[in-house]
C-alpha cells in the first residue's frame, strides 16, 4: 500500500472512531459528566472507565471510552474494552473496527485478538475467528477464555476432537470456567461420547445455578429439571441482559401490529412448522412484521418475504438501530422465535420493542427474563400445577401448542428401502433426532431391542462421523452388530419426509424430545413413541401425539416404553391399526390445521389487546 492511500485508510479510521455516537444517551447529565471527566487526568479517566465496564455499568462506561476516544487516547485497552460493549449491543462492524485498531496499536495484545474473533465468530467468518483465537494463545498460552473459545469454534465447525482438546486445555489454566465445562459435555454429547459422565454430573449439578451464569439451552440436552433450566435461565438474564429501559406506550392501532424476530426465516425446523401460519394471517386485521437477521436467505426466506407480511432485514443492524426501527414500527405484540438457541438476540427483547413480548416456538423452555411477558404453550408441556417453573406468564392453546405447515410436500418419488441399506424384511426403528438427544439410556433400551427382535435395525441421522463411529463403538460394546445401525444422511426437506415411510415405528429421546422431527414424522404416516417427562422439551412429542389423537404411544417411564415398544414391534396387527389409526386421525387433527391454529392464535393476541 502507498503512503498516500495509507493516510486515507487512517484518515477514514479516524472519522469512524470519532463519530460513535454513545449507546446510552444520558439525558439531562451529559454536561455534568463530560464536566466530571474534565476534572481527571488521562490515566484517572481510563481506570474509571474500566471501572464501569468491570461492575457492568455500561452506561458509564460507554461515556467514558467515548471521550477517550474523541480525545484522541490511543490506548488499546479502551479500544478493546469499548468495542466489547459495542459487540454486546449487536454493533459488530464498528466493535470489529475498534479491536483492529487496539491491535493496530497493539499486535501483541492477545485479549482484543480473542475479541476480535468472538466478533469473527458472530459475523460467521470461522476460519478467520479460529486463527484469531490461535493468535491469542500464541501471544499468551495461558489465556484459559482463548483457549475456550477456540473450542467453541471449532466445536461450530465440526472439530469436535479438536473441540474438546482446547476446552480440556482451558479447564486445566481455570477449573472453575463454567462455560467450559458446559460446552465440554455437550461436545462430547454431540459425538456421543459417554466416557467419565460420573464428574459430569457433579459439574451439573451446579453449573449455571452457582457461580457464573452460562447459556442455558444445551441444559436441556442434558438433564430433564425444570426448575434448575428456570433458575439457569434467570442467572443468565439476570447477569447479561437485565437493565432499566426506555418505557414503551401501548399503541391504539387500527390493526394489531405483530413483529415475529428470528434468525431461521430460511429452511430451517422454525419455518417448517411456522411458513403457513405468517401466511395465513389475516392481514385486514394484522399487520404482521417479520425481523431476519439470518446470514443466509433460501427459498424459505422468499417464502416469508411473499407472505404478505412487511419484511424487515435487520442482520447488519444493531440492537439500538433495531429498537428504534421496531419501535417506529408502533408493535403491539413482539415475537421471540430464538430465545437463547443459536444466533439469538435477546438484548433486543431486553430494550424493549413492544408493551406485550412473548417467547415462542424456538426455545422449549423459560427465558427468565422480566422483559418477556408470556409462553406460548399447553396443558400437556406445561400442566396445571408447573407454572412455577416459568417466568413467563402462559398462553395455552386449546390443542398442541406447535403450529405446523400443512403445505409440507412428501417426494412422490419411488423409493425402497434397499436405497438406503435398510433390510428388505425386519423391523425398522427410526430415530431421526440429533445426536445430542442421545444419552446412555435410550440407546441401551433400543440396543435391547434389537436383541429381542431378529432381523430388525435402528435407523439413525448421521450427525457427524465420530457419532457414528462411537454408536457402533456402543452396540458392539452390547454385543449388537454395528451392521444393525443405519445411518441417514440429510436430505432435502420433500425426500427426508418420504424416506420415514419405509420404517415401522419412531422411537423418541428423553430429556430433550423430537419437537419437528415428531410432527414431521406423524406428517409422514410414521407412528412416534414416546416417553413423557417433567420439563417443556421433554414433553412435547406427548402433546403432539395427544394432539394427533394417539395417547397410546405416551408412556411414562423407561420400563413402560421398552415394554411397548417390544409389543408393537412384535405385533404386525398392532402396528399395522395404529398406522391406519394415525392416517386417519391426522386428517382430522388440529395439529396440521394451520387455518385452526392461525385463528386461535390470532384470538389471543386480540385478548392480549384488549
Amino acid at each position: 500500500m502507498d503512503g498516500s492511500n495509507k493516510k486515507k485508510k487512517d484518515k477514514e479510521k479516524e472519522t469512524l472512531v470519532k463519530t460513535f455516537t454513545v449507546p446510552f444517551p444520558l439525558k439531562g447529565a451529559q454536561e455534568n459528566i463530560t464536566y466530571k471527566i474534565n476534572q481527571l487526568s488521562k490515566e484517572e479517566i481510563i481506570n474509571q472507565a474500566i471501572e464501569f465496564h468491570l461492575k457492568g455499568n455500561i452506561k458509564e462506561a460507554s461515556e467514558y471510552y467515548q471521550y477517550c476516544l474523541t480525545k484522541g487516547f490511543n490506548n488499546p485497552i479502551v479500544f478493546a474494552n469499548y468495542g466489547s460493549i459495542l459487540k454486546g449491543l449487536g454493533n459488530l462492524k464498528k466493535a470489529e473496527l475498534l479491536q483492529r485498531k487496539a491491535i493496530e496499536l497493539n499486535p501483541n495484545f492477545a485479549n482484543a485478538h480473542s475479541n476480535l474473533g468472538n466478533l469473527l465468530c458472530d459475523l460467521g467468518k470461522s476460519k478467520e475467528a479460529e486463527m484469531s483465537y490461535r493468535k491469542a494463545i500464541e501471544l499468551n498460552p495461558n489465556f484459559a477464555n482463548a483457549h475456550h473459545n477456540l473450542g467453541y469454534i471449532l466445536s461450530e465447525s465440526g472439530k469436535y476432537s479438536e473441540a474438546i482438546k482446547s476446552y480440556k486445555s482451558a479447564l486445566k489454566l481455570n477449573t472453575s470456567l463454567s462455560a467450559t465445562k458446559a460446552d465440554l459435555i455437550i461436545s462430547k454429547r454431540d459425538i456421543c461420547d459417554w466416557n467419565n459422565q460420573e464428574t459430569e454430573k457433579e459439574w451439573l449439578e451446579d453449573i449455571g445455578i452457582k457461580g457464573k451464569s452460562v447459556v442455558p439451552w444445551n441444559f436441556f440436552f442434558l438433564e430433564d429439571n425444570p426448575k434448575k433450566h428456570l433458575q439457569r435461565a434467570q442467572n443468565y438474564y439476570k447477569e447479561n441482559f437485565s437493565h432499566k429501559s426506555d418505557p414503551i406506550a401501548s399503541f391504539k392501532n387500527e390493526q394489531i401490529h405483530i413483529g415475529y424476530f428470528s434468525a431461521d426465516f430460511k429452511q430451517h425446523a422454525t419455518m417448517y412448522l411456522l411458513a403457513s401460519i405468517i401466511e395465513l394471517h389475516d392481514k385486514s386485521k394484522f399487520k404482521i412484521f417479520l425481523y431476519s437477521f439470518t446470514n443466509e436467505e433460501d427459498n424459505y426466506t422468499e417464502r416469508a418475504k411473499r407472505s404478505g407480511c412487511i419484511f424487515r432485514n435487520i442482520k447488519n443492524l444493531s440492537t439500538i438501530e433495531t429498537v428504534k426501527l421496531a419501535r417506529n414500527d408502533q408493535l403491539d405484540i413482539a415475537i421471540d422465535l430464538k430465545g437463547y438457541t443459536k444466533s439469538f438476540r435477546m438484548n433486543i427483547f431486553s430494550q424493549k420493542v413492544a408493551p406485550i413480548q412473548i417467547n415462542y416456538l424456538g426455545y422449549p423452555g423459560s427465558l427468565g427474563a422480566e422483559s418477556i411477558n408470556y409462553l406460548i404453550a399447553d396443558d400437556i408441556v406445561i400442566p396445571k400445577g408447573y407454572e412455577k417453573f416459568y417466568s413467563e406468564n402462559i398462553i395455552r392453546m386449546s390443542s398442541c401448542y406447535q403450529c405446523n405447515d400443512n403445505k409440507k410436500e412428501i417426494s412422490k418419488e419411488t423409493i425402497k428401502r434397499s436405497d438406503f441399506n435398510l433390510p428388505e424384511k425386519g423391523f425398522v426403528f427410526i430415530c431421526f433426532n440429533s445426536s445430542r438427544k442421545i444419552s446412555r439410556n435410550e440407546f441401551e433400551i433400543w440396543m435391547r431391542l434389537l436383541k429381542e427382535i431378529p432381523g430388525s435395525v435402528i435407523w439413525l441421522y448421521k450427525s457427524n462421523k465420530l457419532a457414528t463411529k462411537n454408536l457402533y463403538k456402543e452396540a458392539k460394546i452390547r454385543n449388537v452388530d454395528p451392521n444393525r445401525l443405519i445411518f441417514g444422511e440429510k436430505l432435502p426437506l420433500k425426500q427426508h419426509l418420504a424416506r420415514y415411510t419405509l420404517g415401522d415405528l419412531a422411537l423418541d429421546t428423553f430429556n430433550c424430545n423430537g419437537h419437528t422431527t415428531t410432527s414431521d414424522a406423524l406428517w409422514a404416516g410414521l407412528p412416534v413413541l414416546t416417553k413423557i417427562g417433567q420439563s417443556f422439551a421433554a414433553r412435547v412429542s406427548a402433546s403432539i401425539l395427544n394432539s394427533v389423537g394417539l395417547p397410546e404411544l405416551i408412556t411414562y417411564n423407561e420400563k413402560e416404553y421398552e415394554e411397548k415398544a417390544l409389543s408393537i414391534a412384535s405385533n404386525p396387527d398392532q402396528l399395522i391399526n395404529l398406522k391406519s389409526k394415525l392416517a386417519k386421525s391426522k386428517e382430522a387433527s388440529p395439529l396440521y390445521n394451520s387455518e385452526l391454529f392461525t385463528k386461535e392464535l390470532e384470538n389471543k393476541f386480540k385478548q392480549l389487546c384488549n
